[in-house]
């Protein structure tokens, strides 16, 4: 691993320098003053604002927030006004013994009692003095709040994961085209003096052939690389919610691995802390407790203390107003106790379905800290493994390189075939194409193990 830091830097120089124009559109489409450069943590900060899934993510904390305010409500006082009009256009009839109006006992009277219309306008207030369910459900909807927001740091950790990983691929996809369009170019030199050498009769046809077929399959590598190309930036685009047809460049080309050594001799540490699929399997244990608590709360008497005023007015004729005819008024206040007695035992079963509730959330986080410690303990040992890989596929572009380097001399020189050209221009493009698959295998193995560590975000936005 000592040559490590310098073929690391050898792959830096192998990439930077790209000019990644790649949407796509034509030059003529969008003016050079238009197109912007952006480092991934631009390309971070931009789906901060932009990407859908943050944003829903955002409303649905929004909400939760709201949820907060709706439950310290019901502990505000409660007013109300209500009012309501009656046409009796039929006045119900009443049965009164008639000795009472002098007539015979044992015999009825039918009456009506009322009038035809009347109006009643009440106002109540109502406050809550003893509820513990209430308080119980206020915490409940803050850790709710709290859960929310969670959601919110999960969705945004899985985006810059996602537009990290696609940025990666966008640089690793330039460079395979920058080197097949490196190859196009040294096969076309070769097919332009091996058509001459058979003009003057000292190469044959069947090497002119072989070559022009190696540089027709080259062309069209070139032009699957280009489409590939724009297809990963089109994917970049919509992962930081940018419009397709807007054209960007990327800044970030050179890939800075300076924190190597430090990453694969950090001691083995308590990870799933800083997970936040580990925080939200807390926070809904604490809200497995808290449904607990108020499920037994329920048992408990609640009291209410209330207050209304009452307007009423009765008439025979349709009139309101009329200064003459009384609003008769009324008003009320008092308590309102209720006490729990037998519910059928169905809140008992309630208390003891949260309570397996409880008990699964539980087991839930004990294998939840098992699988993050598996997860970096893997996340390392790819990364680790992905380094060393990327050494040797190093040193094979570099042996390939030279080799067709020199079958290229020797058949130029007539000492070797056609056939050797080709062969050694297949080599080193799979070559190549092995070391810009570990490359980008590279890439993804870090962003694995810092999201296994829960650290992708600062990692990503504190280069």
């Amino acid at each position: 691993m000592n040559r490590l830091p310098h073929l690391i830097r050898a792959g830096r120089r192998y990439v930077g320098g790209l000019a990644l124009l790649l949407s796509g559109l034509p030059a003529s489409a969008q003016s050079a003053n238009d197109v912007r450069a952006f480092s991934i943590k631009d390309c971070i900060d931009y789906a901060g604002q932009n990407n859908s899934n943050v944003k829903i993510s955002r409303l649905d904390e929004q909400i939760s927030r709201q949820d907060v305010n709706e439950i310290r409500g019901r502990g505000l006082p409660q007013i109300n006004v209500s009012g309501s009009f009656t046409n009796n256009l039929k006045l119900p009839v009443s049965l009164l013994p008639a000795e009472i109006f002098g007539g015979e006992p044992g015999t009825f009277t039918p009456v009506t009692f009322g009038t035809r219309y009347i109006t009643t306008a009440t106002g109540e207030v109502t406050q809550m003095i003893l509820n513990p369910s209430f308080w119980i459900g206020l915490k409940a909807a803050r850790y709710s709040s709290q859960l929310s927001q969670q959601n919110t740091q999960a969705t945004s950790e899985q985006e810059v994961f996602e537009i990290a990983s696609t940025y990666y691929q966008v640089i690793v996809q330039q460079k395979q085209l920058d080197l097949l369009r490196s190859n196009l170019v040294s096969t076309e030199k070769t097919l332009a003096t091996t058509e001459l050498q058979f003009k003057n009769g000292v190469a044959k046809r069947v090497d002119v052939n072989r070559l022009q077929v190696n540089y027709n399959n080259l062309q069209s590598q070139v032009k699957q690389a280009e489409l590939n190309l724009v297809q990963v930036f089109n994917r970049l685009k919509f992962e930081m919610g940018m419009p397709i047809e807007r054209q960007i460049v990327l800044s970030d080309t050179a890939i800075n691995f300076r924190e190597e050594d430090a990453v694969l001799n950090e001691p083995a540490g308590n990870y799933f802390e800083n997970r936040i699929d580990y925080k939200r399997l807390e926070t809904s244990l604490t809200l497995q407790k808290l449904n607990r608590k108020n499920e037994i709360a329920g048992y408990l008497p609640q009291l209410n203390a209330f207050a209304n005023y009452q307007y009423q007015a009765q008439r025979n004729e349709f009139n309101f107003t009329h200064s003459g005819k009384p609003w008769f008024q009324s008003a009320a206040a008092g308590l309102r106790l209720n006490i729990p007695i037998f519910d059928g035992l169905q809140r008992n079963a309630r208390i003891q379905k949260s309570r397996m509730s409880i008990e699964q959330v539980e087991e839930n986080i004990n294998l939840t800290k098992q699988s993050i410690n598996l997860e970096v303990s893997n996340a390392l040992t790819q990364y680790r493994n992905t380094l060393q890989r990327i050494e040797n596929e190093q040193q094979n572009v570099q042996l390939a390189e030279e080799v067709y380097r020199v079958t290229q001399l020797e058949f130029r020189e007539g000492v070797g075939t056609s056939t050797d050209v080709v062969n050694a221009e297949t080599a080193l493009r799979q070559a190549q194409t092995t070391y810009i698959t570990t490359l980008l295998d590279l890439y993804t193995a870090r962003l694995g193990l810092e999201r296994a560590k829960g650290n992708i975000i600062p990692y990503l936005t504190n280069r």
